[in-house]
């Protein structure tokens, strides 16, 4: 029996690696889509190619993002906005994300367009998957640059790990990474978020042992707000921003996202009100534990941060999400559009330490 032979890429198929090396070489293409169930990869793809159209600052004369769920998107709005010129700029960019979930008549649409597109804009469509079999798919695959974004085989993720714990300054030794491959699955989402948490964890020291990863491991479940709160307490408004805009793009709903902020807060609060004043030895990890009702994992990395922030900014950072949760629930579904606005308002508010108007 003969053996099969391997299935030959596209030569506009590239992984996402070879979309990284290949965006800074030339002026992008006039159409890309990125295809696949690791959102990992279909988001660094995307900011990859914000950055390189529309550099490190936020152009909102030149990008539109669309969602392919939302109802009141047509095949109108998507043609205008490519047709649209470029203002003070070589191209604009228009991202359509999942373009699975778009209407056929809109899919139709951007099928005729992609076939003669303008130079002067480049669409970024983006997806989990689309049926095969249809003439939409096989023209959009046929006129674009496919990017392949697949998630990752299991034997592959070791690699990812260690890669990704370079880039941290993080040390793992194979019985670690070998834990953290098993706890994590191949979601990169998730890697990079528990080594995260870990690198805060062991701070200052840049090694982890296996007892450390285990510690990770049993603690609470990760919260996708890690990241913005701990930029919040460094001051840091530009991570704090960027990773807030990724989550909005992600469709995180603006009121979860002030949710999760909230409970952040109040841990920290929590602990804080724990540990200050206290005269002689300051309550174990164990035992502030056992009092809050937080793992030994988050202890250690609030009580890292709990000199960062008074309890007059604390108060304050309250009294300005309240405001946030009234303003969001002010506007309702009819302005939902303006509801990111409030989110990035309340986040220059915390990190700046200073309130809204």
């Amino acid at each position: 029996m003969t053996a099969s032979k391997p299935k030959r890429r596209s030569q506009n198929t590239l992984t996402p690696n070879e979309f990284h090396t290949q965006i800074y070489s030339g002026p992008p293409a006039p159409v890309y889509l990125f295809l696949g169930e690791e959102d990992f990869f279909l988001d660094s793809c995307i900011r990859t190619l914000k950055e390189k159209i529309l550099g490190s600052t936020e152009d909102i004369f030149n990008y539109n993002l669309i969602f392919g769920d939302d109802k009141e998107v047509d095949a109108e709005e998507i043609l205008t906005l490519c047709k649209t010129l470029p203002l003070f700029s070589p191209q604009r960019l228009v991202i359509v994300k999942r373009i699975d979930k778009l209407r056929a008549n809109s899919l139709e649409a951007i099928q005729d367009y992609v076939q003669n597109p303008l130079s002067s804009t480049c669409l970024a469509l983006a997806g989990t998957k689309l049926d095969g079999r249809s003439k939409a798919a096989q023209v959009l695959k046929k006129h674009s640059i496919l990017v392949d974004c697949k998630p990752l085989e299991t034997r592959d993720i070791p690699g990812e790990i260690l890669k990704y714990s370079e880039k941290v300054s993080m040390h793992l030794d194979p019985q670690s990474t070998a834990l953290l491959t098993n706890a994590c699955g191949n979601n990169l989402y998730i890697i990079k978020h528990e080594i995260d948490k870990l690198a805060t964890y062991l701070l200052p020291k840049t090694e982890a042992k296996i007892s450390d990863v285990r510690e990770l491991i049993t603690a609470e479940p990760s919260d996708s707000v890690f990241e913005i709160f701990n930029a919040i307490v460094r001051h840091d408004l530009a991570s704090a921003l960027r990773v807030v805009s990724r989550f909005l793009e992600e469709g995180e709903p603006p009121l979860r996202i002030l949710g999760l902020l909230t409970s952040e807060f109040r841990k920290f609060w929590t602990i804080k009100s724990l540990t200050e004043g206290t005269t002689g030895t300051r309550p174990s990890p164990d035992t502030l534990a056992k009092t809050s009702g937080l793992h030994p994992f988050k202890i250690k990395i609030l009580l890292g941060q709990i000199n960062k922030i008074s309890i007059d900014e604390l108060q304050m950072a309250f009294s300005e999400m309240g405001k946030a949760d009234a303003r969001l629930k002010g506007l309702g579904s009819r302005k939902v559009k303006d509801h990111p606005m409030v989110i990035e308002a309340l986040i220059i508010s915390l990190c700046l330490r200073k309130a809204s108007i």
